[in-house]
């Protein structure tokens, strides 16, 4: 019998105009706890307070290396297994599109919408890859990784109570890949304001300030949400960031970012000749439910609604 895979959703995404470099001029942050076992009431303490916390070494080499192998398969297979591929908007140069977009694109995305791969070679298809979404349930070492014990005792000690994990993505930049402006990840999502959410950044290799390293607001989290705009990605307008006091945090190979969904963030434009790889999971609380839409767009704005961040 003949398995019947589902096809994924594309997404060629357009490509966008320059950021401004200063937006992610920041103070490099190095600190940070010497894995999940050292995590104490005095890490949680710093979490509440500046919104995120870096623990090093969360992972080991094995680990990663594995899930960073089955990343680059999925991006070479024509199977990949996961529900969304999102392609650098540079790709559409090989391939032959027409002039209007398919039909059923879905406003949740920015960009042109297809179902099935771009008809491509694998390598250069490789090469373009930005995003993967919803693959945990298909590649047992990218789930390893989000059901791992000790991210988990974490992730209930600060949501106070067992974690759920709701959204799974790979995030790729491909050498000059584009950046992801600045935003709270709690607007992309339906869940009520004062719904704890925490975002789970790992490194798969190196990550630094030329190649996209994660840019934040310390304590940004505090001052609750922010209206989200379409201006090169659904973002927080750049002029609400000029002058604000930014933070940048450099990553080796397994070290772990846990933020608050409501800090403020964004990853520059990648300046290096290689990729840069790193997944993301979202947790809420196992109690957690999506809540009210109306109150939803009162609080961040209709436009950011149901994105994929």
């Amino acid at each position: 019998m003949v398995e019947n895979i589902a096809l994924p959703r594309v997404v060629l995404e357009p490509t966008i105009e320059a950021h401004d470099p200063a937006l992610y001029e920041g103070v490099v942050d190095n600190h940070g706890v010497s894995g999940f076992d050292s995590f104490c009431d005095a890490d949680l303490a710093r979490y509440r307070e500046r919104g995120y916390l870096v623990v090093r070494r969360g992972f080991a080499e094995k680990a990663v290396q594995g899930a960073r192998d089955e990343l680059d398969r999925m991006a070479r297979s024509d199977e990949p297994r996961c529900r969304v591929v999102h392609y650098e908007g540079a790709i559409m140069e090989h391939l032959d599109l027409p002039d209007e977009k398919a039909p059923g694109v879905s406003e949740r995305h920015i960009g042109q919408v297809f179902d099935g791969l771009p008809v491509v070679d694998p390598e250069l298809r490789a090469r373009y890859v930005r995003k993967f979404l919803g693959f945990c349930s298909d590649h047992a070492l990218l789930d390893a990784l989000a059901h791992d014990v000790g991210l988990l005792g974490a992730l209930e000690r600060i949501l106070e109570e067992p974690p759920q994990l709701f959204q799974d993505m790979a995030l790729v930049k491909p050498p000059g890949g584009r950046e992801k402006p600045w935003h709270q990840d709690h607007a992309y999502f339906n869940y009520p304001l004062e719904t704890r959410i925490v975002g789970v950044w790992i490194a798969l290799d190196e990550v630094d300030v030329e190649n996209g390293c994660m840019v934040v607001l310390p304590g940004g989290h505090l001052e609750g949400p922010r209206i989200h705009f379409m201006r090169r990605d659904y973002q927080i307008c750049d002029t609400d960031i000029e002058g604000e006091s930014r933070v940048a945090l450099p990553m080796g190979p397994g070290d772990v970012l846990l933020f608050d969904g409501k800090i403020p963030h964004g990853t520059p434009t990648n300046r290096t000749r290689t990729q840069r790889w790193a997944v993301q999971y979202h947790y809420a609380g196992e109690t957690r439910r999506p809540g009210d839409e109306v109150d939803y767009r009162e609080e961040f704005g209709s436009e950011g609604k149901d994105v994929s961040c």
